[in-house]
């Protein structure tokens, strides 16, 4: 923290007198939403907003949402089940049941589709990602603890259109298939356009260590959708998005069999469809702003949880979900030229989602219902002026699970006393109901056994504060451009969920697991993220974070009668780095790398009575990636890429694996990925 400390120190001469070149290779003029509901650019918006746009993902390679979010900073992704393939996103060291992601701003994504919906969302979907980190709660509802994805589906700016494939071998021996298209349509006039997408992917599964039952799981998927726009007036505007998504995924054995008759099988068949519908209302002056919206997924899940031996009957292990998720509102912004003391911008607005959950299984004669609503309202306001911003802004929800309604306030600050320095403090509440189906309800196996969770009837709902501050400088010295970013950021959980395994309880030969309060959780640490573009044709990026992610009071119980204060998979360190570098036009050149530190895991071994859970510190990992792409031009408008990469090329992968049908599936940690070699062709018009 001192050397952090003693670089900002020594930096601020050389910022005071740095003149600002027009050239953004570092985007910091770049527009969001994401951190107040209207457009801003990056370094005036109150709170720091991390972006990771179309470029970035094609230098990284990354097919799906899940493989760009590594590249962010604070965020950290990977498996965490051998059978099923589910990934987590954890931002600040918190998991993804604290995280809000958005369609188009719209938190349409129910608790059913969170469990994969990292894999399902392609990058042939999405323009933009953008990160708020911390602070979201008071816009974006009550899971936006950690922070908010913001996935920014492409839209229509002109005609174009592009095919292309992504070919990848997973160490050595299992290939991985994907394919995309996105086409645009402008009017001549600019008052209508359609952008349309598509994207297939198949995967085999990859088994390292040999004993029959996969690390990576199969997966078959395609994704067909459009987004598209028509101005009704001069002042007016109407947007459609639509996409649906088909999933089918499997993990364990015998994949040349059908599911009931392998030893573990865990996956299933996702049919998804999400619309969301947008009109905007912005007359000439600029001054106001309405909208009104209205979106809609819905979840049709058909699954196989299962395990058998050769010598009992064909499993019956079948589950069918379906989850219907609406969410709808207004939203109204207004323009001051001075209110009371400064310029300032008021967005109001109000919104309804409603979730529909049905759930069952042949194995038992029980139908799970959840019929949730959320009332919501909010109301906030930013002052602003070239150095300061002040955003104050309350966001109340009418939660159907909780009695009375939860109000979670959201203050941010910023102060930049020049174009090269800027200061941001916030502080943000929100909350977590007790509902009964969330990301980690579903099924799977452990040691050969099934397991499930539910709540305890006392279960209560979870309560956090989160504050964070920020120091931001940016040099511009002639071609050279550099950004440093340094967050502090601080999270207290009051009754925080824990799981917690009921040991004389196997309910209809499950495992039984249940949720219960804890004390609580604090979670503290530090961003550092440094852009760097010593030239033009080069850009640096590197982010890391130092945190530790604790239970207060006694803990959670990970064996009978013993408790630990970490949380699981949380390194305290981890980050990343990109280097994009184009010697020449045509080609750029790729060089990226993700590490994780030393993590605690909890390992279930199969012993002759039973099992015996085992706490177990993981070994580092550092995930070193090349690429090379080379751009091959045919007339005026259409080009050729042809790349070549090899991901993870020193191999760091988990090396105690288990193994055999007793193996416990959900100890997996690490690169989500082994060497794998990467081949990749694009044809753009």
């Amino acid at each position: 923290m001192k050397k952090i400390i003693i670089i900002i120190i020594s930096l601020l001469p050389l910022v005071a007198s740095a003149q600002i070149q027009h050239r953004d290779t570092i985007r910091l003029r770049q527009v969001v939403v994401t951190a107040t509901q209207h457009t801003t650019t990056r370094s005036e918006a109150p709170s720091a907003v991390g972006v990771i746009d179309g470029g970035q993902m094609e230098a990284v390679s990354a097919v799906n949402l899940g493989q760009t979010l590594n590249f962010s900073t604070g965020l950290r992704v990977e498996n965490t089940c051998q059978n099923c393939g589910a990934n987590e996103v954890r931002i600040n060291g918190l998991g993804q049941a604290y995280s809000q992601i958005l369609i188009d701003s719209r938190p349409v994504n129910n608790a059913l589709a969170g469990v994969y919906l990292l894999d399902q969302l392609p990058t042939a979907l999405i323009d933009r990602v953008e990160v708020l980190r911390g602070g979201g709660s008071a816009l974006y509802g009550s899971n936006a603890i950690a922070g908010v994805i913001n996935v920014i589906t492409r839209e229509p700016h002109n005609n174009s259109a592009s095919v292309g494939n992504t070919t990848s071998l997973i160490g050595g021996k299992s290939w991985d298939y994907s394919n995309s298209f996105n086409a645009s349509v402008v009017s001549d006039d600019r008052r209508a356009g359609i952008a349309v997408f598509g994207h297939n992917r198949r995967r085999d599964s990859y088994d390292r260590n040999g004993d029959g039952y996969s690390e990576i799981g199969l997966l078959k998927g395609y994704m067909v959708g459009f987004r598209g726009y028509l101005r009704t007036s001069d002042f007016t505007k109407l947007n459609l998005e639509y996409h649906k998504i088909h999933d089918f995924r499997r993990g364990g054995d015998r994949f040349d069999l059908p599911s009931p008759m392998a030893h573990i099988s865990e996956g299933g068949e996702h049919d998804i469809n999400s619309v969301n519908l947008k009109w905007d209302w912005l007359p000439a002056s600029g001054i106001r702003h309405a909208s009104l919206f209205a979106s809609m997924q819905h979840v049709d899940r058909q699954s196989y949880y299962g395990e058998r031996d050769d010598s009992e009957p064909f499993g019956t292990a079948y589950g069918y979900t379906q989850d219907l998720t609406l969410n709808y509102g207004a939203l109204y912004s207004r323009h001051f030229d001075t209110l009371w003391f400064l310029p300032a911008e008021l967005t109001a607005g109000v919104e309804h989602t409603l979730d529909r959950l049905q759930d069952y299984t042949l194995e038992s004669p029980d139908t799970l219902h959840q019929n949730i609503g959320i009332l919501s309202a909010y109301l906030q306001n930013e002052w602003k002026s070239y150095e300061w911003s002040i955003l104050v802004g309350a966001r109340m929800d009418k939660h159907s699970m909780i009695d009375a309604p939860v109000v979670s306030p959201r203050l941010n600050l910023r102060y930049a006393p020049s174009d090269h320095l800027t200061f941001r403090a916030g502080y943000a509440s929100g909350f977590r109901a007790p509902q009964v189906y969330d990301e980690d309800l579903h099924v799977g196996a452990v040691n050969g056994e099934l397991y499930m969770i539910t709540n305890a009837s006392n279960l209560r709902m979870e309560r956090s504060h989160s504050i964070n501050a920020s120091a931001d400088i940016c040099l511009h010295r002639g071609r050279f451009e550099a950004d440093l970013l340094v967050e502090g950021f601080y999270t207290r959980i009051n009754d925080a969920f824990v799981n917690e395994l009921l040991f004389e309880d196997t309910t209809s030969g499950y495992l039984h697991y249940v949720r219960r309060n804890a004390d609580g959780a604090e979670v503290m640490g530090l961003n550092v993220e440094l852009n760097v573009s010593p030239i033009e044709q080069m850009r640096l990026q590197l982010g890391g974070t130092w945190q530790r992610s604790l239970y207060t009071g006694q803990g959670m119980e990970w064996s009978e009668g013993q408790y630990e204060h970490r949380m699981e998979r949380t390194p305290d360190l981890y980050g990343y780095l990109t280097g994009i570098y184009t010697p020449v036009k045509r080609l750029q050149l790729t060089a990226t790398g993700i590490l994780t530190g030393p993590m605690l895991v909890y390992h279930n071994v199969a012993t002759a009575t039973g099992s015996d859970v085992q706490k177990v510190t993981t070994d580092p990992f550092f995930d070193l990636s090349l690429k090379a792409a080379y751009s091959i031009p045919f007339g005026e408008s259409t080009e050729l890429e042809i790349s070549v990469g090899i991901q993870n090329i020193f191999d760091s992968y988990q090396r105690d694996l288990d193994s055999g049908p007793e193996r416990d599936a959900t100890y997996i940690y690490g690169p989500s990925l082994p060497r794998t070699l990467l081949f990749g062709a694009k044809l753009s018009i």
